[in-house]
């Protein structure tokens, strides 16, 4: 962990940069953007308003870096569940379950940052297409998941790039619904459906 030092008022105090924005990332996750105020960041992160200029720049800046970092740990967890899926189409199957698992976790049912930021901000801040980043990277991750289930190889790349699409547009659709409020049964009806969806391929 890196600590940032810190020249406000008082003597200097030094700062864990990713506890901070651990807390930033929660506080804007549970406000959403617009209703985070600086007031808000300067309480949660307990640094003073100029060290937080300072240190991540505006708003817009530090939500863009809040935003990085949060997409980072959400592809390391989606790689994580794709390497204990296995291969076979048992691992599409295992994959679903996993992520049932999660969704429906205390953690889970605040859906995800970058789904709740795009519809809020329409996927973009200055000089970031946070959404497009997003969906490329999600993207990414599950054709390696279609990979290990269908091998097909070149001769059916095609219907690869598809289950690959539906899947990218089922999870993007189901963090919507996890955010909503919807119970744990609610959710395991969705993931029932992929699962006969997946079944058909």
């Amino acid at each position: 962990m890196s600590a940032i030092a810190s020249t406000a008022v008082g003597r200097p105090r030094l700062f864990d940069e990713e506890r901070v924005l651990a807390e930033l990332t929660a506080l804007f996750w549970r406000k959403g953007y617009s209703q985070t105020t600086m007031s808000d960041i300067v309480e949660s992160s307990g640094m003073h308003k100029p060290s937080l200029y300072r240190t991540f720049g505006s708003k817009e800046e530090l939500f863009a870096i809040v935003l990085r970092r949060y997409l980072a740990e959400r592809m390391q967890m989606f790689s994580q569940l794709i390497a204990e899926s296995g291969s076979g189409i048992s691992a599409a199957h295992k994959f679903l379950t996993l992520f049932e698992i999660d969704a429906v976790s205390e953690r889970g049912r605040d859906g995800c940052l970058m789904v709740m930021a795009s519809n809020e901000l329409r996927g973009t801040l200055p000089g970031y297409d946070f959404a497009s980043d997003y969906r490329q990277q999600m993207r990414q991750q599950l054709s390696t998941l279609v990979a290990a289930a269908w091998p097909g190889g070149e001769s059916e790349a095609e219907f690869a790039r598809a289950r690959t699409d539906v899947l990218t547009t089922y999870l993007l659709g189901l963090h919507v619904v996890m955010r909503s409020g919807a119970s744990a049964e609610e959710i395991h009806e969705y993931v029932q459906a992929m699962h006969l969806t997946v079944d058909a391929w």
